[in-house]
C-alpha cells in the first residue's frame, strides 16, 4: 500500500521522508508502533488528497471511460484492502431487502425457497470524487456488472442458505452505483433455498417462524459491521404486495440485530424474522372432513342387524383401511418427528373409533351365538318335558287290560295332543312322528293306556336379546364419545401456544 501510494503522490509532490521500521517495531510495546499508526494515517489521508488532485490536475481524463479507469486503476485503488483500514476503524454496511416471492414451503426437508432483491450500501472514502469536474457532470455513476470485481464489497452471505444462486435473466441481474462522495450501492436478485426449522406440534394448526440470517463470514465486528437501513420513510424490509402462497399467508415481519460468535471470532449478523400462519382450508377439506365423515360411516353399522353379517363386516374393514390409508398419506408429507402432532391425535383417534366399532360386532356376534345356543337347549329340554307327560308307550301282557285303544281312537287322542301343543305355542316334531309311526303299523298294534291327560307345560319367557341391546348401547355411546373427544381436541389445540427461540 506504501509503495501504491508514493506512485500516486509522484505525480504532485514530493515523496515523503522515509523512515526505516522492522517488523519487530510495529508491536505494541515497542515506541515505533504510535510511529506506524501515524503513518498509516497520514498516508491514508494523503492518498485521498493526492487522488483527488491527481483527477482534478490530469487534463487527458475526458470520456467516463478515462474517468472510471482512473478511478478504478489498480495502480490506484487494491480492492483487497477493505475501507477505512488504514484508520483502524470498522466499515459501515447498510441493508435493506425486498422480497419478491416465498415458495415451496417444505415440511419434510424444514427449507422454503425465495427470491428476493439484496441491497448493501457504503462509504469507500478511495472512490470520492466530490471535488473533481465529474462531480458536477455525474453526481452518481451506475457501472456494469462486470466491474465489481475491481472494486471492494462486504464478504456477506446467508447464514441459512441451503442453496443459492443469482438470476440471470436475461442478464446477470446486479447494479452497481457510485456516488461522488464514496458511497457505493450494490443491489443484486438472488434465489435461494433457506432453512426454517419449523415446530409441528399444532400441525396443521401451527403457525411458523422463518428467518434470513446474513452475516459476515470472514471480516469480525472490529472489522465489519452490518446494520439495517434505518432512513427516515422507508423500510429495510420490504414484501411484494401480491406475494400469496398456497399453504400460508404472511401475517408479521420483523427485523433484528444479532452477533455470531465461532471459533474465529465474533461477526456481526442481521435477521429478517418471517411469521407463516398456515391456511387450514385445505387440511378441513381434504382430511378432517373426510376422516370425520368416515368414523360416522362405522357408527351406522350399529343399526344394521347383527345377523347381517357380510354387511357388518364390510362397513367395519372398509372404514378401518381407509382411515389407515389416509394417515400413511399425511405421514408421508411430514418429517419423522419424535414428538406427537396435532394431525397424528386426530388421525389416531378416529382409527381407533373405527377399530373398536368392528371389535363391538365381534362381541356382539359372540354375545348372539350363544343365546342362540342356549334357546335350542331351553326349547329341547320343553319338548322333552311335555312328551314324556303326554304320552307313555308300553307294552300290555296281561289279560285285566281295562281300556284297549283300537288304532282310529289312538289316533284320534294323537290330533288332540297335537292341538294342546298347538294351543301351547309348542312344536314336538317327536310327537307327530311317534302318532305318525302309530297310525301306520302293522296289524298287530300295540297297545297304549293313555293316564288322564296330563297338562301342558307353559311356554318359559323368552331370553333378553343381550346382543341387540348392545348394538344398541353402542349406537348411543360411541357418537357421545366422538362429539366429546371433539370438543376437547379443538379446545385444546386452536388455544396452544407454542414457543419459537431464534438462535
Amino acid at each position: 500500500m506504501l509503495g501504491i501510494n508514493n506512485q500516486v503522490v509522484s505525480f504532485v509532490s514530493p515523496p515523503p521522508p522515509t523512515t526505516t521500521i522492522e517488523a519487530t517495531d510495529l508491536e505494541d510495546g515497542h515506541p515505533n508502533h504510535q510511529l506506524w499508526n501515524k503513518m498509516t494515517d497520514n498516508i491514508g489521508r494523503h492518498s485521498f488528497s493526492s487522488r483527488a488532485n491527481f483527477l482534478r490536475s490530469d487534463s487527458s481524463i475526458n470520456t467516463v471511460e478515462d474517468f472510471l479507469d482512473t478511478l478504478i486503476n489498480s495502480s490506484h485503488y487494491d480492492r483487497r484492502i477493505r475501507p477505512f483500514f488504514d484508520q483502524h476503524k470498522a466499515c459501515n454496511v447498510t441493508m435493506t431487502i425486498h422480497i419478491n416471492t416465498i415458495s415451496a414451503i417444505n415440511e419434510v426437508n424444514m427449507d422454503y425457497n425465495t427470491d428476493l432483491i439484496f441491497r448493501q450500501s457504503w462509504y469507500d472514502p478511495r472512490l470520492n470524487y466530490s471535488g473533481t469536474e465529474w462531480a458536477k457532470r455525474s453526481p452518481e455513476i451506475t457501472l456494469h456488472y462486470s466491474l465489481i470485481d475491481r472494486i471492494w464489497v462486504p464478504d456477506s452471505f446467508f447464514r441459512n442458505a441451503k442453496e443459492g444462486k443469482r438470476s440471470d435473466i436475461t442478464v446477470p441481474n446486479r447494479l452497481i452505483r457510485i456516488h461522488r462522495d464514496g458511497k457505493v450501492l450494490y443491489s443484486q436478485r438472488l434465489l435461494l433455498k433457506l432453512d426454517c426449522q419449523m415446530k409441528l406440534q399444532k400441525f396443521p394448526l401451527d403457525n411458523q417462524t422463518c428467518v434470513v440470517n446474513i452475516g459476515s463470514y470472514a471480516f469480525g465486528t472490529k472489522d465489519l459491521s452490518f446494520y439495517w437501513d434505518e432512513t427516515p420513510n422507508t423500510s429495510a424490509i420490504r414484501v411484494n404486495e401480491d406475494l400469496e402462497m398456497p399453504d400460508f399467508v404472511l401475517s408479521n415481519f420483523e427485523q433484528r440485530y444479532c452477533n455470531r460468535t465461532t471459533a474465529t471470532g465474533s461477526f456481526t449478523c442481521l435477521l429478517v424474522v418471517l411469521h407463516l400462519k398456515r391456511l387450514f382450508g385445505y387440511y378441513l377439506v381434504q382430511v378432517y372432513i373426510p376422516s370425520m365423515l368416515i368414523v360416522i360411516l362405522s357408527f351406522v353399522s350399529f343399526w344394521i342387524d347383527h345377523k347381517s353379517v357380510p354387511a357388518r363386516i364390510s362397513v367395519g374393514l372398509l372404514t378401518v383401511l381407509t382411515v389407515t390409508t389416509q394417515s400413511s398419506g399425511i405421514r408421508s408429507q411430514l418429517p419423522r418427528v419424535s414428538y406427537i402432532k396435532a394431525i397424528d391425535v386426530w388421525m389416531s383417534a378416529c382409527l381407533v373409533f373405527v377399530f373398536a366399532g368392528l371389535l363391538e360386532y365381534a362381541l356382539v356376534n359372540v354375545i348372539a351365538r350363544k343365546n342362540e345356543l342356549r334357546q335350542q337347549v331351553r326349547f329341547s329340554r320343553e319338548v322333552i318335558g311335555n312328551r314324556l307327560a303326554q304320552v307313555h308307550f308300553y307294552k300290555k301282557d296281561d289279560t285285566h287290560q281295562t281300556n284297549i285303544e283300537t288304532t282310529e281312537t289312538l289316533a284320534r287322542k294323537t290330533s288332540v295332543t297335537e292341538k294342546n301343543l298347538r294351543s301351547g305355542s309348542i312344536t314336538s316334531p317327536l310327537i307327530q312322528n311317534s302318532a305318525i309311526s302309530n297310525t301306520t303299523a302293522p296289524s298287530q298294534t300295540p297297545q297304549v293306556i293313555l293316564s288322564q291327560q296330563a297338562p301342558v307345560s307353559k311356554t318359559a319367557k323368552p331370553i333378553r336379546d343381550t346382543a341387540q341391546l348392545v348394538d344398541l348401547v353402542s349406537a348411543i355411546l360411541f357418537p357421545v364419545a366422538f362429539i366429546v373427544f371433539n370438543i376437547i381436541y379443538w379446545m385444546v389445540y386452536l388455544n396452544m401456544q407454542v414457543e419459537y427461540v431464534l438462535k
